[in-house]
């Protein structure tokens, strides 16, 4: 169930007749780093970046890949407290990963997911702005989370501010644009990567994003750009854009939310 040490243990003697670099067992989660990653039903676990040789965290992550491919569970070991001397253990399965924001989605069940998440197919699907009155999702896309959203969210836009440069994924947040408590949907279209200063920005109407245009703009009495430290002028740069519906949802909150 668990190795020892490792935060990711792989009992490559039990399987690597399954997978060249064999399967990963166990993963452990301290959430001395990433707590806010960690939820009931799973958690966003980050790809290994150590100071071992590059090829040991390489072997880790496609070990883990390996678990999600074969439909394998994992056991993932968690503290109760920051002081427990005890550990929880859930039955977890690699539900999808994203090389580009290095995260692994792991969901805790008794069944393994119908699909892997390693891309973001969500442009193939019809978008519905909003949840149903009972908060289940009005599309075909399933058990919804905020933590399945920021990992959707990321998958879709990478692990960058859309209106700064702040890369680190471990400061950076998945935005609903259609917001929440409108019953935005958990769509990754509805949603944007932002840092912490221009979630609360955004989420405090400081600044809107014209529907249209994709425009990046302020209100006419508030703080400029500059005191906002946002660097772009509009969207355009983004490779994967928003749906067009929450964009304008998001424009008429602004002006009138």
């Amino acid at each position: 169930m668990y190795g020892g040490a490792p935060r990711i243990w792989v009992d490559k003697v039990r399987t690597e007749t399954l997978a060249p670099t064999g399967v990963t067992v166990g993963l452990l989660h301290t959430g001395s780093s990433y707590a806010d990653d960690l939820s009931a039903d799973g958690v966003i676990y980050h790809y290994p970046k150590t100071q071992r040789p590059a090829s040991r965290d390489l072997s880790e992550i496609d070990s883990t890949k390996a678990a999600g491919d074969l439909r394998l569970p994992v056991f993932v070991i968690t503290h109760s407290t920051a002081k427990s001397s005890t550990r929880d253990v859930h039955l977890g399965w690699v539900e999808g990963w994203d090389d580009s924001s290095r995260l692994f989605l792991v969901s805790f069940g008794s069944e393994p997911p119908q699909t892997l998440l390693t891309s973001d197919e969500s442009d193939q699907m019809d978008f519905m702005p909003t949840e149903d009155s009972t908060g289940k999702r009005t599309t075909v896309l399933s058990r919804p989370d905020q933590r399945r959203f920021k990992f959707r969210v990321f998958q879709r836009y990478g692990a960058r501010c859309a209106v700064c440069n702040v890369s680190v994924a471990e400061l950076l947040d998945a935005v609903h644009l259609l917001p929440k408590r409108r019953k935005g949907t958990d769509d990754p279209r509805n949603g944007l990567v932002l840092c912490p200063l221009h979630h609360r920005a955004f989420d405090g109407g400081l600044f809107g994003i014209e529907a249209e245009t994709l425009t990046i703009v302020y209100q006419q009495n508030g703080p400029s750009a500059d005191e906002l430290l946002i660097l772009r002028k509009t969207l355009d740069h983004l490779r994967r854009k928003p749906h067009q519906i929450a964009l304008t949802g998001a424009w008429r909150e602004y002006w009138h939310g």
